[in-house]
């Protein structure tokens, strides 16, 4: 809006009766009605290119004359006339290859820029900004004329189009009407909204704002007969009560609640915004054409105002179904005011597995959608059920692309028809359309002409005019498949000095094609422009691509890269170099590599029919050598006491990283996560499980530091399939304490006794007295948490008998610290700080800052108990310094709220309630259960 408040100028109007304006303001004569309605279409849709079949059909509903086609092109002869103007000196109706569209920029059609200060107002709304919300929504409304193509018939596009637009604008209206009565002005709604639910008896908020401005203007008794004209309508119109918020808004009144009498005391500032994820992925550059798929969507998921639905775009793989799916969601983003989420479902990929939609809504979706780790349920089917309440009554779209089947998405879908739904699968998902309503869009190979545009783009228009027929062949010898389109004008691109005949040549000479993309037509086949890049590289950067596709993740570092193939990495860097020249693989960052799942499988088949068995099996056998010695490096760094049971040696040129201190362990580990979770099932898939289960174990303190447990539990459910199937009890009991612990974390005690049991189990079997007195502190610390300290003593006592009898000071160490603290809960603090002080020498003995940590934690606790406050106070100080230092925020939090206690005991109530919102800051950050508890202490004290 301008600096006055006034609507932006909208020259091409359709709000109302169709009319276009010029520069001054004079209205242009636009000829016959058939020519204003063919304005009209084009209008509603700007920059939609139509076909002269699409526009007939629209103008004559299917009954043309035989001159259709011929009419046609006279009326947008004679449009084009009728719109120059000073105003518009050029015309504005643009024919393309197949067809007309409607070029304008910016804000010119009204509907848009009624679309534009609608998006404005709703983004305001979020953020709580209410008056700047009020104004874009007054002002989108004010752009109003009438009924929308007001005096044209109603039928296709314009039906469709109007029916979208009147809802919005009801929407619009209803949300002035909310504002205002926030605002405090429920006198002034009266009329307008009786006039409103006059004007649409069926729409139910309208009905509800009624009441509640009669309500609030002392009409109790009106507000109620109200309610009582609505139930007796929708009972005689449609036979249903009304819904249950208009019933709870009922009893409400009935109750006179005072927060409902009066206008909505909280400030916009208290108004906390939802989470709105924006993870589309950047939109493609070389996009050109597919004007009548990208319309076909906006009808399938735009028309109907209600309702977005779902699409499934099918088609070969490399046809282009994910730009296609970029394509439409980035210019459409505006329509989903409430986010967009994005998830590669790797369906097609090389992994050994496509993405589980549990592993989907645990790691991608809920954490979108502001879930912290420690919110997601543990059971698949409650983590679907959150999803789709998070997305219930929101107008999100949703990308899920490469889909493998119906049952990959079907979990996927959201819980609300507002939401629109983006699949993209090289399969049709019958399933899908048949059971879900799903709208299928198969694509097809892009016409001559686009083909040529994106040729044209990449090489240049000087270079392709010069030598026309070998792009002509270069788009026959590619079948116009976009994949093989973009990888030979990167070729061509990248050799400025070669002929295109050259290279349309050596495309012919080439053989092969990809099993997932092969048709009909030889020439489709995208392997056969793989390999024809494959052959020009050297003989070290051929092998290193086949050996890159065997890495278990897409992503892979340029270390990895080393020891997958046996070389340090400054020999291999003139390789990779070459292999990201060629358009193999793609430098993303600094040293981190990612391989396009399309070439991931064809360098898969590559090694396959040309790398021994043997020489294939060091390949992974390498990569998990470095994965493995480099997370124990990482692990040992995090946690001190942590040992790793038996690793298989790693050879010596197996590449490792050398990490300064736990914080650079733990940053590695932030990026390499995904990688890591991946060659655990790799090593699985592949018969490498003692690598499988040394990995799971490695990962458990970095899981757990970072609070990844339902990571922690997948790992490890793996680590004691292996351990059982190689028949190594003290493994398996490893597997099964640490499967315990992600357990105790997701409060399901019941299955961690059932894997403490297993453990002890399997290492009474192998006698791993070690182990048992790790068990029994397990053991310790659920029965803590359960409330039973008689409990929690006995085990620590069995524990520091166990850790003294083979002489584990770590282990005596942490039963030591147990026993203190479960003296300290029994009320007995002398007792307690003695073992304390024991375990706290042995820790600082092994520097052990973690440990020693969580010693003085209990030290501070024993203290508080005895009433020397000042004493606990500086126990509790040195446990938060060591606790910032070794990065651990659940053990300072914890520590923080115990700090707060004891200034609390002493009197010091301010500083006591900063402890503890700094505590409560750190629980919210990783969705720690505890927060609520906090949450609710510090409220008594506001």
């Amino acid at each position: 809006m301008d600096p006055a408040g006034a609507p932006p100028a909208t020259p091409y109007q359709l709000l109302g009766p169709v009319e276009v304006r010029s520069a001054c303001g004079e209205r242009l004569a636009l000829g016959t009605p058939m020519q204003v309605r063919l304005l009209a279409v084009l209008m509603a849709q700007p920059g939609t290119g139509w076909s002269i079949d699409q526009l007939v059909d629209e103008l004559w509903q299917g009954r043309p004359p035989k001159t259709a086609a011929g009419n046609v092109k006279t009326y947008v002869w004679a449009l084009r006339r009728a719109l120059r103007s000073p105003g518009f000196p050029d015309p504005a109706i643009l024919a393309g290859p197949t067809g007309y569209r409607l070029a304008l920029d910016g804000l010119t059609v009204d509907s848009v820029a009624f679309d534009d200060l609608a998006q404005r107002g709703y983004s305001a709304l979020r953020q709580g900004h209410w008056s700047a919300a009020q104004e874009s929504f007054e002002a989108a409304l004010a752009l109003w004329r009438g009924e929308p193509f007001a005096g044209l018939p109603g039928w296709g596009v314009l039906l469709s189009v109007r029916a979208r637009l009147q809802e919005q604008r009801s929407s619009l209206a209803e949300e002035v009407a909310d504002l205002q009565l926030r605002a405090g002005r429920h006198h002034e709604l009266i009329e307008p909204l009786r006039s409103q639910v006059d004007d649409d008896p069926l729409r139910e908020r309208p009905w509800g704002q009624l009441m509640v401005a009669l309500a609030r203007t002392g009409r109790r008794a009106d507000a109620l007969a109200t309610y009582r004209q609505l139930r007796h309508l929708l009972a005689e119109e449609v036979g249903v009560e009304p819904g249950p918020d208009l019933q709870h808004l009922h009893t409400r009144i009935l109750r006179a609640e005072r927060e409902l009498l009066t206008s909505d005391p909280r400030p916009p500032e208290t108004c906390p915004p939802p989470v709105v994820p924006r993870q589309l992925p950047a939109p493609p550059s070389l996009f050109t054409g597919r004007a009548g798929e990208l319309a076909r969507l906006t009808t399938l998921l735009l028309a109907d105002p209600g309702s977005a639905g779902t699409v499934v775009i099918t088609g070969t793989g490399g046809v282009g179904k994910s730009w296609l799916a970029l394509r439409w969601a980035h210019d459409n983003r505006h329509h989903f005011p409430d986010g967009q989420l994005h998830v590669d479902l790797s369906g097609f990929g090389t992994a050994t597995q496509e993405a589980s939609p549990s592993a989907v809504v645990v790691r991608s979706l809920l954490p979108a959608l502001g879930v912290k780790p420690l919110e997601i349920p543990a059971e698949p089917a409650a983590q679907f059920a959150l999803y789709r309440s998070l997305t219930a009554n929101r107008r999100l779209l949703v990308l899920l692309d490469n889909a493998r089947d119906a049952e990959q998405v079907r979990p996927l879908l959201p819980g609300s028809t507002r939401c629109g739904v983006l699949v993209t699968s090289r399969h049709t998902l019958p399933g899908l359309v048949a059971a879900d309503g799903a709208h299928p869009l198969a694509l097809d190979l892009p016409t001559d002409d686009e083909a040529r545009q994106l040729l044209v783009r990449r090489l240049g228009a000087q270079r392709a005019a010069a030598q026309p027929a070998a792009v002509d062949e270069l788009i026959r010898r590619t079948a116009r498949l976009p994949l093989a389109l973009s990888i030979v004008a990167a070729r061509a691109a990248a050799r400025p000095t070669f002929a295109l005949q050259a290279i349309a040549d050596d495309l012919a000479a080439s053989r092969g094609g990809l099993a997932a993309l092969a048709t009909d037509d030889a020439a489709t086949d995208v392997r056969t422009v793989l390999s024809w890049s494959y052959r020009l590289l050297s003989a070290d950067a051929a092998r290193l691509f086949r050996q890159i596709s065997l890495h278990p993740a897409p992503d892979v570092s340029a270390a990895a890269v080393a020891s997958l193939a046996g070389a340090p990495p400054h020999l291999i860097r003139p390789a990779l170099d070459e292999l990201t020249r060629a358009n193999l693989l793609a430098e993303p960052s600094p040293n981190r590599y990612r391989c396009h799942d399309l070439l991931r499988a064809y360098g898969e088949e590559l090694t396959y029919s040309l790398d021994r068995p043997p020489d294939r099996s060091a390949v992974r056998g390498r990569v998990l050598d470095h994965y493995l010695g480099v997370a124990r490096d990482a692990a040992r760094l995090v946690d001190a006491g942590w040992q790793p049971l038996d690793p298989p040696p790693l050879p010596a040129d197996a590449s490792q990283s050398a990490f300064a201190d736990h914080r650079a362990a733990l940053a590695w580990f932030a990026i390499e996560q995904q990688a890591l979770l991946a060659a655990v099932d790799d090593a699985v898939a592949h018969n490498f499980d003692a690598h499988a289960g040394q990995l799971a174990q490695a990962l458990t303190p970095l899981l757990s530091r970072l609070s990844q447990w339902h990571d922690l539990a997948a790992v490890q459910a793996i680590a004691v399939t292996v351990a059982h199937r190689r028949g190594d009890p003290r493994a398996e009991a490893l597997a099964h304490r640490d499967l315990a612990l992600a357990h105790i974390q997701h409060r399901r005690f019941s299955a961690a006794h059932h894997h403490l049991r297993r453990a002890m189990a399997r290492c009474d079997q192998a006698g791993d007295r070690p182990g048992q007195a790790s068990t029994h502190l397990h053991l310790a610390w659920l029965s803590d948490i359960e409330g039973d300290a008689g409990a929690a003593l006995l085990h620590a006592r069995r524990a520091l008998a166990l850790a003294s009898s083979t002489d584990d000071r770590l282990g005596e160490a942490a039963a030591l610290n147990a026993l203190g603290w479960s003296h300290a809960q029994l009320d007995e603090h002398a007792r307690a700080i003695a073992y304390c002080e024991r375990a706290l020498a042995l820790y600082e003995e092994a520097e052990d800052r973690l440990g020693a940590a969580h010693t003085w934690d209990s030290l501070g606790f024993a203290y508080h108990g005895l009433g020397k406050h000042p004493t606990a106070a500086d126990c509790y100080r040195r446990a938060l310094a060591l606790y910032s230092d070794v990065q651990d925020p659940c053990g300072r939090a914890d520590t923080l709220v115990r700090l707060g206690d004891t200034h609390q005991a002493v009197g010091d109530h301010d500083t006591s309630v900063d402890l503890w919102r700094q505590a409560l800051a750190i629980l919210d950050r990783v969705g720690h259960p505890q927060a609520a508890v906090l949450s609710e202490r510090l409220a008594a004290y506001r």
